[in-house]
């Protein structure tokens, strides 16, 4: 296996080897499913840490009881030696108990009696027991716990209606547990994180799985395609389009070597980029077409979710803003109907700007449901040119924008800006139309130009920088700023790569923008339409 997250492996590891030496900073993983969360969590019981009991569990749709016994089994085989993902279940609980009990009789005891709340279907206490057996087995073992909940948001969904409450209570008084948490709902997991967990002592680090490891994805996807020739070119757009989800990669890899060998084909030609499009997506047998009709569907069956819908299907088709929402859906419930979006992890708002941040589902949407939900249902046959038009799309904008530079694709987004106001490096700011656009030879290091955008009563200066940036950079950036005449309003920063903290601080004190890659991709994202 091939791990397309090695900095994140990285500084996962970093915090579990502080944790040994003292220092406890609690965990928490959040991206959208498929985005290899609990990979990352695997590799870390992998390789065990010695000097501690990991706890694993996670949860799914299941019945309380079910649950409290698979994690009384965690905790148990935490006691008994390393966990292996996977190896919990209710049948077992018995067995490890006889194992347990001349080893780690309070613990074990401490288990039983739980047993009892269970045949009453008192799960809440039982939850609540579960918990406090972790310091007994501590007591026991003379070891500190990690304990990893993973999906742990479905505490809730089982009817355990206390269990962040008694969760945060544990988080903040047991200094000698690491809690690791993970979860596919953003939106949920920060509030519940911010609101029920973030209580003195148990502060949580936020880690969003975003964008791959280029290099290593790069060759994973090469691997997987070997033997067909065209990978080079293809997989780099495949790693741009999908490569916030190493599931997504990994089920289109699958369809086209499939296609690739029914077709006897060691050329991965357009027709073939296609057909795979088509099955995965647009054919309503399709893995992904099902993938994203799960998600609708589950958004549709909430109250004001038809609604809801129609908004999203407008914002993937390129409706950025309320005022644009509210001509071609009404303004009616939009408000609520948006919020609810946010609420589902289906779409994101910046400023005032929306964004369906799924380009899988982006792309379904605006092609696939949208033809479904139209006066007239289309005929499959249009259905999938829609499709493969998209598809096509995709492809020719993202070679285009191959073949120019950095500095020439910030310019044509500058040229596409629509006074909208965005929320961007914990800033709020308005993108003014700008009437001209002139680009500058850098004087700082790293820099690729310097941009002038000029507007009504308004002026940018805007650096594009290629390398890290450090505090020469922007002192290089900032004294260009001040030889400009008028002053200007708005001075930018954009990165294709990183910039360290003591740059970030300087940037700051100058009253700078600070763009990073992610950054520049909304606006892409956003502006992708205009």
């Amino acid at each position: 296996m091939i791990n397309l997250r090695p900095e994140l492996e990285r500084h996962l590891q970093q915090r579990l080897n502080a944790f040994r030496d003292g220092f406890r900073h609690n965990l928490a993983l959040i991206g959208p499913p498929g985005s290899g969360k609990t990979f990352q969590l695997h590799q870390l019981l992998g390789h065990p840490e010695p000097h501690a009991l990991v706890i694993y569990c996670a949860l799914y749709r299941e019945s309380c009881r079910s649950f409290l016994q698979r994690l009384l089994c965690a905790i148990l085989q935490a006691g008994s030696g390393p966990t292996k993902p996977g190896t919990t279940s209710p049948q077992l609980l018995e067995a490890l108990l006889r194992h347990a009990e001349p080893h780690l009789p309070k613990t074990a005891a401490a288990i039983r009696a739980i047993d009892g709340l269970l045949a009453r279907r008192l799960y809440g206490e039982a939850f609540n027991r579960a918990l406090d057996t972790v310091p007994v087995l501590m007591e026991e073992r003379q070891r500190p716990a990690l304990l990893i909940l993973d999906e742990f948001l479905f505490l809730e969904e089982l009817g355990l209606t206390h269990a962040f409450h008694e969760l945060g209570k544990r988080v903040m008084t047991w200094p000698s547990t690491l809690f690791i948490l993970a979860s596919s709902s953003p939106h949920r997991a920060r509030t519940i994180l911010r609101e029920r967990l973030q209580l003195l002592f148990g502060q949580f680090e936020l880690l969003t799985l975003e964008a791959l490891n280029r290099e290593a994805a790069t060759a994973w996807v090469q691997h997987e395609l070997k033997g067909v020739r065209g990978t080079k070119t293809a997989a780099p757009f495949l790693i741009d389009w999908l490569g916030g989800s190493p599931w997504y990669l990994a089920v289109w890899l699958k369809r086209l070597k499939e296609l690739a060998t029914l077709a006897r084909s060691a050329q991965l030609t357009e027709a073939l980029f296609l057909q795979t499009a088509w099955d995965l997506l647009g054919n309503p047998d399709g893995t992904l077409h099902q993938w994203c009709r799960s998600r609708v569907d589950a958004l549709a069956h909430t109250r004001q979710g038809a609604r809801a819908l129609e908004a999203l299907i407008h914002v993937a088709s390129g409706a950025r803003t309320m005022t644009e929402l509210s001509k071609r859906v009404g303004r009616g419930g939009l408000s609520e109907a948006l919020q609810l979006l946010v609420e589902h992890d289906v779409a994101q708002r910046s400023g005032v700007c929306w964004r369906v941040t799924d380009p899988v589902l982006r792309c379904w949407l605006s092609t696939v449901l949208l033809s479904q939900r139209a006066d007239a249902r289309l005929p499959e046959a249009d259905v999938r040119q829609r499709v493969e038009q998209a598809v096509r799309d995709l492809w020719t904008e993202w070679t285009h924008a191959q073949t120019r530079s950095l500095s020439e694709q910030v310019v044509r987004l500058f040229n596409r800006f629509a006074d909208d106001t965005v929320a961007l490096d914990s800033k709020t700011g308005r993108l003014p139309k700008f009437e001209s656009i002139s680009t500058h030879e850098p004087v700082g290091p790293g820099a690729e130009s310097y941009l002038i955008a000029d507007g009504p009563g308004r002026r940018w200066c805007a650096t594009v920088q290629l390398d890290p940036v450090d505090e020469n950079a922007i002192a290089a950036f900032d004294a260009f700023c001040r030889t400009q005449i008028p002053r200007p309003s708005r001075k930018v920063v954009i990165m294709k790569s990183s910039i360290d903290q003591n740059a970030r601080v300087v940037a700051k004190a100058a009253d700078m923008w600070v763009w990073s890659p992610e950054d520049l991709k909304v606006l892409m994202e956003l502006y992708h339409h205009g």
